[in-house]
């Protein structure tokens, strides 16, 4: 950022100073033109007092000047006389634009380049009472001439400008990034919104005050959650375990117990293995999203994994449809299917059906299930968040699959649309139309 607006602040400067250059020098020949327009003017008038008194007109190289140059032209454009050369070997004048203008307006100017480089011949041509067209004319060096003579000089001065203007980029950039840097020293610091700086950057310093809040509560809702749902099966295994250990339980409640402790253990590891995979989505350094994945596939594979579950109750997952492929990461977005598909199986009825459907870049899970109230689905996203407690814990839910689909899906910018209906199911839509290509 620092080297962009040195850069910005450099190539303001110096494109300002070029064109206070080039506009002084067209204000400077304009100026000139003006001047030299204005001064053949009055040399004309002054001709034109003496003209009704000369006898020939041969008798105008008498007020002829060493940077004058006189011309007199008939009314068809041939040429009675001129003060630099024989008038016999020119040619006829009447196209030129002064002798047009000054026939048709009564005077009339130009300037053109003169065969001699970096010199303009100026004219001003009025016509006289016999008919006849007086001008005069005058070569003067052109202003691009001129300031080629100072070509040296030119680029010393746009180097020295070139030159105070990093400077002045450099120490103009350490002013405006001082508040700015001053703000990242102290992001972790309560002084952070004691100290001044630009107002601009008063709703971005009260954005971070409210991540900042926001994720403290957060952490402190996962803290608590986390406690709780480790809490109850720890506490079961101890008591099973203790039960065991004492000898109150015998014969076959030892093998009932024991079978307790592993249901209660492979829950935590559930639970465990989901915080894990929650973590590396939350991280930086998460796989990139660079896969083509085949969601059909993945789905299939997904049905394949959740086979004896569906046996146990009798349910039919239904793939129907194909899909387009999608940049993405292939681990996450079985995450994604597998656990919207195990949502699906769990909270389904007895003998109840599953559709997948896949068109385009799109997956929607449709279940028979037992529903989603209204005033739940906006917050089963989030994390521990169970609609039903008890038959989430019976199914053994960890309350963190959907908040695994949503990291997901946010990263694969993907969008996820609920549909619900209480004791008749639930459609569940992700739209990855917004992935990479």
């Amino acid at each position: 950022m620092k080297r962009k607006l040195i850069l910005s602040l450099f190539y303001m400067g110096l494109i300002a100073a070029l064109i206070s250059i080039i506009a002084t020098v067209v204000v400077y020949q304009n100026t000139m033109r003006d001047e030299v327009r204005d001064n053949l003017r009055e040399e004309l008038r002054l001709l034109k007092i003496s003209y009704p008194k000369l006898q020939d007109a041969n008798e105008l190289m008498d007020y002829n000047a060493d940077d004058l140059r006189i011309t007199l032209i008939d009314s068809n454009g041939t040429v009675l006389f001129e003060s630099d050369t024989d008038a016999k070997k020119m040619g006829n004048h009447l196209d030129r634009p002064e002798i047009i203008s000054a026939i048709e307006n009564g005077s009339g100017s130009a300037h053109r380049l003169s065969s001699t480089l970096g010199v303009e011949d100026y004219y001003y041509a009025e016509k006289l009472g016999d008919g006849n067209i007086l001008r005069v004319s005058t070569q003067i060096k052109s202003v691009f001439s001129m300031f080629g003579h100072s070509f040296y000089i030119l680029v010393a001065i746009v180097l020295g400008i070139a030159v105070v203007s990093v400077i002045i980029s450099v120490q103009t950039t350490e002013r405006i990034l001082k508040p700015i840097k001053a703000l990242s020293k102290s992001i972790d610091s309560p002084a952070l919104y004691e100290k001044e700086t630009y107002p601009e950057l008063v709703p971005l310093i009260e954005e971070i005050k409210y991540q900042r809040n926001l994720q403290s509560d957060m952490r402190q809702e996962f803290t608590a959650n986390l406690s709780h749902e480790l809490k109850t099966p720890l506490t079961a295994i101890s008591g099973y375990a203790e039960m065991i250990e004492n000898d109150i339980a015998k014969g076959d409640d030892v093998k009932r117990f024991a079978g307790k402790i592993r249901t209660e253990s492979s829950r935590m590891l559930t639970l465990i293995g989901d915080i894990i995979k929650l973590s590396k989505l939350d991280s930086d350094t998460a796989s990139e999203v660079s896969n083509t994945v085949d969601l059909k596939k993945t789905a299939e594979e997904c049905r394949d994994s959740l086979a004896v579950a569906c046996k146990d109750k009798d349910i039919m997952i239904t793939i129907i449809g194909e899909a387009d492929p999608i940049k993405g990461n292939q681990t996450e977005l079985y995450e994604l299917v597998y656990n919207l598909m195990d949502n699906a199986v769990k909270y389904n009825r007895q003998g109840g059906n599953i559709d997948v459907i896949l068109s385009g870049k799109t997956i929607r899970i449709s279940d028979t299930g037992i529903g989603i109230p209204e005033k739940d689905k906006q917050r089963i996203f989030e994390r521990f968040y169970r609609v039903d407690k008890s038959r989430s814990k019976a199914t053994g839910g960890t309350g963190l699959g959907l908040s695994i689909v949503k990291h997901v899906a946010e990263k694969h910018n993907a969008t996820i649309t609920v549909e619900s209906t209480l004791n008749v199911g639930t459609d569940i839509t992700v739209d990855f139309n917004g992935a990479k290509a």
